[in-house]
């Protein structure tokens, strides 16, 4: 501005003498800055355009969204029981979210509602039926309704249904097999129609619930067969439609059915942060709270395994999680602001299997990868493997499943680091995988169909009625009437029979609380003489991009931002003892910047160009190197693997034999929920599993009481004998 002033001046206002059309010339210059300072002036206004005048049909939603006052709008499915009633509780205890679960059966969630205490001042359950689109898409009308003017603040697509029992599918009314469109197919339809409501939030966050067994560079994910792959999505680009149940367009398995679609929603998630992001603001995350042994999820496995399969994780795998904890776990990536970052897959307690001794006393409670006892900040960014990184996979993946679901939308490869439990146990198995899984797949391969089905210039519909001609032949659907009603009844999740007087007077109370690790304070350490500069290890130039110092031994390895502490001291051969791998000990306590923390919880940050990492350890001597560390297969570890294990094979006999109260008791609360819900209702309801109706045929055998622990007992030894405690 001062410039043109003086531009002016100087032109227009000094005395001369000038001809008529250096005098036109030059106003017309004046006009033209003239106007550019109006439009640069006018450019600060521009906020101003949004800014309209009230509008009396602005009145109706505007007082819909005042009645949640300053609460955040949470959506969570399948909120009646089991994970998302756990989430649901912890939300609503901070008194700072209305949640809106969404529910099947709105008669059993008003129950539960009832007998878990839940005030329905700040709850509100809606009607969704996922395996039904038409459901979803009324469900969204009523919730685009009944949020008013407010933002949605978060979505958690939790519900899922697990049918490993049968030999043939379930179909939705859709016409896809139940565990895919529930669990996958509706909550992707689901989450591109919530997108466009969370506009306006100031923290938007999108939560997929993924599981160990989609995950194949763990142990329960890579090493226990079905493994979930989706090959080539021969089924779902022919669409996934009855009898094509499997995306994989091979024959039907209900085990890997169900580990598919936590694959696919996985998958989903990264290519949902990959093109929405960074241009929505919305945090897309995953999440795997750990095997909740004792949900409803198993509702469909026989009452032997409901009742021996938690004391199993607890006393034998470590990876037991309850379902309050698991709550919490979920609330946590819901609520903590260190989740808001966007693209993760979160896990907890990523440490391995300790304490084996001290879990007679603690109920089984152990530290394991995944397990519980991991406190609040115990919650890490989880690797994701190649097959959930696999972008080009991911893109069919995403187009296949926008033309089967009708969703309308807006405008990483990664080397495994398998533990060596997962070495061994994938060099037993993988032969029996091996074999199982080309039999299923040759058998949906016979005839001149499998040629069409292969050959991708044949035009899809000709390509998909072979593909259902080959399975239609293999189709294990009883043809007997009361055969298919006996196995609807088996396999309804109705819990058994009681097989003692077990009557529940009131409601039973859980308690919700959580540990929160506290990392306590140490001395300063002593300063040491410096011993000239850093010496880089051989080798180790390559392995990352942040230069990590580690004295007194005073030696240098490269790290990647984010990798483990632990991972990299093990890499450079510098020994940090570990005692409970949670972080509420000072047994691994590392000086970093003047400051004591722990090294089983911190990673790598990064550092200005020319500097480094640095971490100072508390010196050790040998004897104590020696006493701690044990080489894998060496006599030590093979005694502490034996001696450990024995502890839990113990006390899992010991439980399992014991463990009918606990079990009935679990039995007798799922029983009154659905007494009362039919009650309720007026009659009896169906599911989408079959009839409600007790079995009768599930009555437990005293000697399967004996035979069934004793079998999982010598599975647990022979996993303690190849798998030592301190590897």
């Amino acid at each position: 501005k001062p410039q043109l002033e003086h531009f002016c001046h100087q032109r227009f206002l000094r005395p001369s003498f000038l001809s008529l059309g250096t005098v036109l010339g030059q106003s017309m210059l004046m006009f033209r800055c003239s106007l550019l300072l109006l439009l640069q002036t006018a450019n600060g206004f521009q906020w101003m355009a949004d800014i309209r005048m009230p509008s009396i049909m602005d009145l109706p939603r505007s007082l819909a969204g005042s009645r949640f006052g300053g609460r955040k709008l949470v959506v969570i499915t399948g909120t009646s029981s089991g994970l998302g009633l756990a989430t649901t509780k912890a939300l609503l205890r901070t008194d700072k979210y209305h949640v809106i679960g969404g529910v099947r059966n709105m008669e059993k969630m008003k129950v539960v509602a009832e007998e878990e205490g839940i005030s329905m001042d700040h709850f509100t359950p809606m009607h969704v039926d996922l395996a039904s689109f038409a459901s979803v898409h009324k469900f969204v009308e009523e919730l685009e309704n009944f949020r008013g003017d407010r933002p949605i603040d978060r979505l958690a697509c939790n519900a899922a249904v697990y049918q490993p029992t049968l030999d043939y599918p379930k179909w939705s009314e859709d016409g896809h097999e139940q565990q895919h469109q529930i669990n996958y197919f509706s909550h992707f339809l689901l989450t591109s129609k919530i997108m466009p409501m969370m506009e306006g939030s100031d923290d938007a966050r999108i939560c997929m619930l993924g599981s160990v067994t989609g995950n194949d560079n763990t142990v329960g994910g890579g090493g226990v067969y079905p493994i979930a792959d989706l090959k080539e999505l021969e089924g779902l680009e022919l669409g996934c439609k009855k009898p094509i149940a499997m995306m994989d367009g091979y024959n039907f398995n209900g085990a890997k059915a169900y580990k598919d679609t936590k694959l696919a929603c996985m998958m989903t998630c990264n290519m949902l942060h990959e093109r929405f992001h960074r241009s929505t603001g919305i945090a897309f995350s995953s999440v795997y709270p750990g095997c909740i042994a004792e949900t409803p999820l198993f509702r469909e496995k026989r009452p032997w395994f409901r009742k021996l399969f938690p004391v199993f994780m607890k006393y034998i795998t470590g990876g037991y999680v309850g379902e309050e904890e698991a709550g919490q776990r979920l609330f946590q990536v819901l609520h903590d602001p260190r989740c808001t970052k966007s693209g993760v897959y979160w896990g907890w307690n990523g440490g391995p299997r300790e304490g084996r001794e001290d879990s007679l006393e603690k109920g089984g409670q152990i530290t394991g990868a995944g397990g519980a006892g991991g406190g609040w900040d115990s919650i890490f960014e989880n690797d994701q493997s190649d097959k959930v990184l696999n972008k080009d996979l991911m893109m069919r993946l995403w187009q296949y499943t926008t033309e089967i679901t009708g969703a309308e939308w807006p405008e990483a490869y990664q080397p495994k680091s398998p533990c060596p439990t997962l070495k061994v146990i994938d060099a037993v198995t993988s032969v029996l995988g091996v074999l199982e899984e080309r039999s299923r797949m040759e058998a949906s391969r016979q005839g001149e169909g499998a040629s069409i089905v292969g050959d991708r210039s044949v035009p899809r519909e000709e390509r998909r009625k072979s593909l259902e001609q080959m399975l239609l032949a293999l189709d294990k659907t009883p043809r007997d009437q009361k055969q298919l009603e006996e196995d609807m009844l088996l396999t309804s999740g109705m819990a058994p029979e009681a097989s003692k007087d077990y009557e529940l007077k009131e409601p039973i109370k859980r308690s919700a609380e959580t540990a929160v690790a506290v990392m306590p304070e140490l001395d300063d350490p002593v300063p040491e003489e410096p011993k000239g500069p850093p010496q880089m290890i051989p080798g180790h130039e390559l392995l990352g991009d942040t230069p990590v110092v580690f004295q007194p031994q005073n030696v240098m390895t490269m790290a990647r931002v984010g990798q483990p502490l632990s991972e990299v001291a093990s890499q450079a051969d510098v020994f940090i003892r570990y005692k409970c791998k949670k972080g509420e000990c000072k047994t691994c306590a590392v000086n970093i910047d003047g400051k004591w923390v722990c090294a089983c919880q911190t990673k790598i940050e990064s550092v200005a160009p020319g500097q480094h990492f640095g971490v100072r350890v508390r010196p050790v001597s040998e004897k104590e190197k020696r006493a701690s560390k044990a080489a894998f297969f060496s006599p030590e570890s093979v005694k502490d693997g034996f001696f450990n294990n024995a502890f839990g094979m113990l006390g899992f006999v010991k439980e399992g034999i014991a463990s009918d109260d606990d079990f009935e008791i679990r039995m007798a609360r799922e029983r009154r929920i659905q007494e009362l819900t039919a009650k309720k209702a007026g009659a009896a309801f169906k599911n989408l599993r079959g009839e409600q109706k007790a079995s009768s045929e599930e009555k437990d055998d005293p000697k399967k009481k004996l035979v069934v622990p004793a079998a999982f007992g010598l599975i647990g030894f022979m996993v303690a004998v190849l798998q030592p405690l301190n590897v």
